[in-house]
């Protein structure tokens, strides 16, 4: 019995399948190239970000794993600065460095003032993490030194018009007690970074006398 299916598909039908194919291949094309001319980041905008919130030097001890762990004689010295903003946390700080071309978060560490982190939050960023240089120190000729031997912890807030608040003042000294340790800086390493730079970072009101009374000698 003869069949009424036609033996091959009419010509418009075969039309229509080799302009849809070429259509699709063609945005197929047109996305792949899009993507290809995207620009990408320097680095990721605020990689990985752990926090503590305990108190004790046990707890900051288990904050410092990293990958790749710290080779000998890598870190050499600690500078602190300050936000310069009253609130933020790392994440707001990673935006705003990405955005100036940085890279992500310029610092290795942040504490927070409980505006935008809690009180004495201490928060980890990716380039300590990944044991990475800072970019915190910035139109000195040592600048290079500094950003590659220096731990950079950064309190949130202007200490220009506010000092710490004493939250970030325990955790501060705990954290550097810890690295100083861990180590082996003294406390003649353990600089502002007014110190190294044409900056008053960490602020006019950052209790610095106290502060290097506390360190490890």
């Amino acid at each position: 019995m003869a069949s009424n299916a036609p033996s091959n598909p009419p010509l418009f039908e075969r039309r229509t399948l080799v302009v849809l194919t070429c259509l699709i291949f063609s945005l197929t094309a047109v996305s792949g190239l899009l993507l290809s001319l995207e620009p990408q980041p320097l680095a990721p905008a605020s990689g990985t970000v752990l926090t503590a919130f305990e108190t004790n030097s046990v707890s900051i001890e288990s904050m410092l794993a990293s990958e790749p762990a710290a080779y000998p004689g890598r870190w050499k010295a600690i500078i602190v600065h300050h936000s310069g903003q009253p609130y933020g946390d790392a994440q707001t700080l990673s935006q705003l460095h990405q955005d100036m071309g940085y890279g992500g978060l310029a610092y290795h560490f942040v504490i927070g003032n409980g505006d935008g982190a809690d009180d004495g939050q201490i928060q980890v960023g990716y380039r300590w993490t990944r044991q990475l240089d800072a970019a915190g120190i910035y139109g000195v000729e040592s600048a290079a030194w500094f950003n590659h031997h220096a731990i950079h912890i950064c309190l949130i807030g202007n200490g220009d018009r506010a000092a710490p608040t004493q939250a970030q003042m325990d955790q501060l000294v705990k954290l550097v007690r810890v690295l100083q340790n861990r180590f082996g800086i003294p406390a003649e390493h353990v600089l502002l970074a007014g110190n190294v730079a044409p900056t008053t970072s960490p602020g006019l009101l950052f209790p610095g006398a106290t502060f290097r009374g506390q360190l490890i000698n």
